[in-house]
């Protein structure tokens, strides 16, 4: 009863913000993705939401590697280093991330630091905001490609476009069972690091917008339902989400799979070896266009979590 007496005070709250992110989330036009993604999203929630970091009570470790639309060349690969900690004393959470994405000869590098803030609203539930800011240099290896118009000065030689800031903005309200959040990652519109071949009308980054949630239902003393939602939308993207459900066995074993609408069904398998190390897996199977040219998109998680205080961590985190 207390449970849900907190979830629809905390909803309460947050109606108006939710109504106008509504209007937000429905009111973008469609371009083109430019945000990486990760199946696995609520492993790397500070990935596009600052405000997590810090919310574990742990200092930890994750490291992600995917790569996706195995078969074809040149396909993406996404590799991912992280850490984040509370800094309790000061209500604080700090992360650090670095991240390195490879597209056939293009190749963006990121460096990221986060900062959050944490509000106690009652008992049970916090609501964490926090900031990010950070740089990225963008590459393109043109120096032994095969081109056809040799004379082509966009074709000449190698590109870099240095190191540009990042700055986003984020929320996390969360309880024992439940999590929602809101964020902005990118808010400077910087030259795209994608766009080398696009018009200067059209070379620019644009705005993303994140909305997660998540649940944590108990079926029996050693099954557990959680069910999750991402919502993604930009000015440069259609309107999309990531539907996952995973049944949890015995804080043990996680299995289920998620959908993400016009693109792919997965797979996801996460083994907790111990309370503070876990190790995750998800396949993808494409749904898409170029779905039938490839052999689908790995995904291998990692994370350690080390406690802070002198008692050690009796039972995993769910996010």
């Amino acid at each position: 009863m207390w449970f849900s007496f907190g979830l629809i005070r905390c909803l309460k709250s947050c109606k108006q913000l939710f109504v106008l992110l509504t209007f937000i989330l429905c009111g973008l036009s469609c371009f083109a993705q430019q945000d990486k993604m990760f199946t696995q999203f609520l492993n790397y929630p500070s990935g596009i939401n600052p405000a997590y970091s810090g919310s574990r009570d742990a200092f930890q470790f994750l490291g992600i590697t995917r790569k996706q639309w195995v078969g074809i060349d040149g396909s993406p690969t996404s590799s991912v280093f992280s850490v984040n900690s509370p800094i309790n004393f000061f209500n604080l959470g700090l992360g650090l991330t670095f991240e390195s994405d490879k597209i056939g000869r293009e190749k963006n590098n990121e460096v990221e630091f986060d900062i959050s803030y944490k509000i106690q609203l009652f008992n049970g539930t916090f609501l964490n905001l926090g900031i990010k800011s950070g740089f990225s240099n963008y590459k393109v290896d043109l120096m032994n490609a095969r081109v056809v118009d040799h004379n082509d000065q966009l074709l000449q030689g190698n590109i870099n476009k240095g190191w540009v800031p990042h700055f986003g903005v984020g929320a996390y309200c969360y309880g024992k069972r439940y999590f929602v959040g809101f964020s902005i990652p990118q808010l400077f519109q910087n030259e795209s690091s994608g766009g080398w071949l696009m018009s200067s009308s059209l070379d620019r980054e644009r705005l993303h917008y994140y909305l997660m949630a998540g649940y944590l239902l108990p079926l029996t003393p050693s099954l557990q339902l959680k069910p999750s939602l991402l919502v993604k939308a930009s000015e440069a993207s259609n309107f999309s989400y990531d539907i996952s459900s995973v049944f949890i066995l015995f804080d043990r074993l996680w299995l289920g799979g998620s959908y993400r609408n016009e693109d792919a069904f997965a797979a996801i398998v996460q083994f907790n070896i111990s309370s503070q190390l876990k190790l995750g897996y998800s396949y993808d199977i494409g749904i898409a266009k170029l779905s039938g040219r490839s052999y689908g998109s790995h995904e291998f998680t990692l994370s350690f979590d080390l406690a802070l205080s002198d008692h050690k961590i009796r039972s995993p985190r769910y996010f």
